[in-house]
């Protein structure tokens, strides 16, 4: 049984569809995995959040890819554009939990795989805006640790020289740094394939 994901979420996902679409030569097609095994769709909004607006990813004329898709799992990159108007962090990550409840209990979605925030250096000062990038971070991993259809996924290789994979914007990836994401999410949605069974019942407790 071909099972299929969805990669849903912001910027970064609309930069990473770019990335897999002038790299199919070079074996990222279907974001790299074997499309016998797992299909895999995205949908990503440029300056999407989680709170109401324009751009809230969670509007029916968004949420409906969900619905017409019937993902078996989801990888989500969420909160990001959220954090930059919020003062108290943990609220954001309460949020982004919530939004990945809700995807499960109402699309009957197996399995959310929640993305590591990522930092920027746009902001001033940049230091505050990481700093709750980071209480995001560690309470999503709390918030999670312990859940059977839901794991918090850690960027690998982007935190170490991060300004360096990063546009002159300071937000958005560069070509050396979307392959690392690529790769990380890539990683991220192969592991799915391989833990959970053909009657789409998720058999183990997915820990990083």
């Amino acid at each position: 049984m071909v099972r299929r994901a969805l990669i849903f979420g912001n910027s970064y996902i609309r930069d990473l569809e770019t990335f897999t679409h002038e790299n199919c030569d070079r074996g990222w097609l279907n974001l790299g995995l074997d499309g016998t095994d797992i299909q895999v769709e995205f949908f990503g909004l440029g300056g999407g959040t989680l709170r109401p607006g324009n751009k809230c990813v969670q509007k029916q004329q968004y949420m409906h890819i969900i619905e017409e898709y019937m993902p078996h799992s989801v990888f989500l990159q969420v909160g990001g554009n959220d954090l930059s108007s919020e003062n108290e962090p943990v609220k954001i990550a309460r949020d982004i939990s919530v939004f990945a409840d809700y995807i499960i209990n109402c699309y009957h979605v197996n399995h959310v795989v929640i993305g590591q925030l990522l930092p920027r250096y746009s902001e001033r000062p940049e230091a505050y805006y990481n700093n709750k990038v980071y209480i995001v971070n560690k309470e999503l991993s709390h918030l999670v640790k312990e859940r059977d259809n839901a794991t918090f996924w850690h960027h690998r290789g982007l935190w170490k020289n991060t300004p360096d994979l990063l546009l002159k914007d300071k937000v958005h990836l560069n070509d050396e740094g979307m392959e690392i994401y690529a790769r990380s999410v890539r990683a991220a949605v192969g592991s799915l394939s391989r833990t959970c069974n053909v009657e789409q019942t998720c058999v183990a407790n997915y820990r990083l």
